[in-house]
């Protein structure tokens, strides 16, 4: 990375010193080059052939002619338009500072193996639109940075986009059994944190979704791929809450919401089908939703305790007081010396 940050200075240096009138020297450009390095604490350049494959680089990115003038014992290099620059871009500040927001965003995966690029990118992204290095962090995200499993991101993103069947042994949450199975990776996915691959699994003729985090293994498979004809991934989780799509059609939930939760989960809804039903004596609110019922849903109505119940449908209403009644239990047997 830091030989990426290393030519992105030094292009800043070199395209300065060819708009200098009359040019400089590749020697004077080297120390000029050497004294911002040394200043961002980066390795000197010892070699001039350094600075002459820069102005190479420089040139065919750019398509701009550097000419060479002698002057006696020396040669001076300049561009032969005086009025050219690397940072001479059609971009307004507004433009730049949408471009920073992707830089930020690309930069998520920094670090991660199979896209050092994005290094690479943002650092060229920065040095053409002259934005140098932004003086403060302004986008976090909820990220784990313990997270397992993020190794295989870029490779599965790879996977992906080249058409490779993969094998995978997995090791499911409530099992101590490893399972080993082929699938044919179509979508990569994220819901609370965690990222999932979905893929078509010939065994079970059925699409397979697969947490990152519990991925062991990943390998090529030797067989043909079979391509996605039939899944719209945007259709396919419309109608869910996190990753988990039963094959049944949605249905109405109604939900009572307590008032002093209701403005956040107005202003969040818990799926964009929701909307106010109406609003209750006491102030309380009962929304719908058009879902398919699922795990990720009951977690997500028990995580708000006592300031979300379910009206129905009866069958997920029961199920959540089976979960609320299992934790009562265990809270009863559990005693801490």
């Amino acid at each position: 990375m830091a030989n990426v940050k290393n030519a992105a200075i030094r292009e800043i240096v070199i395209d300065r010193c060819l708009r200098h009138p009359g040019g400089r020297t590749v020697q004077q450009i080297m120390k000029e080059c050497n004294d911002a390095l040394d200043l961002h604490g980066f390795r000197l350049v010892t070699s001039p052939n350094t600075i002459r494959q820069d102005f190479v680089d420089i040139a065919n990115r750019w398509h701009q002619p550097i000419d060479c003038r002698r002057s006696g014992r020396y040669l001076y290099y300049s561009y032969r338009n005086p009025d050219f620059s690397i940072f001479n871009n059609p971009l307004s500040e507004e433009e730049i500072m949408k471009v920073y927001g992707a830089i930020e965003v690309m930069e998520r995966f920094k670090g991660q193996a199979g896209f050092s690029w994005i290094e690479e990118v943002s650092a060229h992204l920065r040095v053409t639109l002259n934005m140098g290095k932004s003086p403060q962090t302004f986008i976090s995200y909820d990220d784990n940075a313990q997270l397992r499993g993020m190794h295989h991101f870029a490779q599965l993103h790879e996977y992906i986009r080249s058409h490779q069947p993969i094998a995978v042994e997995y090791q499911p949450y409530k099992s101590t059994e490893r399972l080993n199975e082929v699938i044919h990776p179509y979508f990569l996915k994220q819901y609370n944190s965690r990222w999932f691959v979905l893929g078509y699994n010939a065994k079970y003729e059925a699409l397979t979704t697969f947490a990152l985090d519990r991925i062991i293994t990943i390998e090529k498979a030797a067989v043909k791929f079979i391509p996605n004809e039939k899944y719209n991934f945007e259709e396919y989780f419309r109608h869910v809450i996190g990753v988990t799509v039963y094959p049944q059609d949605p249905e109405e939930v109604l939900i009572e919401v307590k008032k002093t939760l209701y403005p956040y989960i107005s202003s969040k809804p818990l799926h964009p089908s929701q909307h106010l039903v109406r609003l209750t004596d006491d102030g309380d609110a009962v929304i719908s939703i058009n879902v398919i019922p699922n795990y990720e849903l009951k977690q997500l109505v028990l995580s708000h305790g006592d300031r979300m119940t379910v009206l129905s449908p009866q069958h997920l209403r029961d199920e959540i007081c089976e979960e609320l009644q299992r934790i009562i239990n265990n809270y009863q047997l559990t005693h801490f010396e």
